[in-house]
C-alpha cells in the first residue's frame, strides 16, 4: 500500500471510529450496535479482496478495524 493510499485509509478509519465513539457518547446509538458496524465493515472488507495488494490494504483495514472494536468495548454502557 503507497503512502498516499495508507494516509486516506487511516483518515477514514480514525473518522468512522470518531462518529462511533460520538454516537455512542450521546446516547444516539448503543455500543452493541456500534459494535455490529465495525463487524459488517470487517465482512466487507474480508470479502473485497482479489489481489496481493488487496490482502495487503485488507490486512491493514482489519487491524485498524479491530482497534475500533477494542475502543468501543472499552466502553461503558
Amino acid at each position: 500500500m503507497d503512502e498516499v493510499a495508507r494516509g486516506i485509509a487511516t483518515a477514514a478509519l480514525t473518522l468512522q471510529s470518531s462518529l462511533l465513539h460520538a454516537l455512542v457518547a450521546h446516547r444516539a446509538m448503543s455500543p452493541e450496535q456500534a459494535l455490529e458496524v465495525v463487524d459488517l465493515a470487517v465482512e466487507v472488507s474480508m470479502r473485497n479482496r482479489a489481489s496481493k495488494a488487496e490482502d495487503d490494504v485488507t490486512l491493514v483495514t482489519i487491524q485498524a478495524l479491530e482497534e475500533v472494536r477494542e475502543g468501543l468495548a472499552d466502553m461503558p454502557s
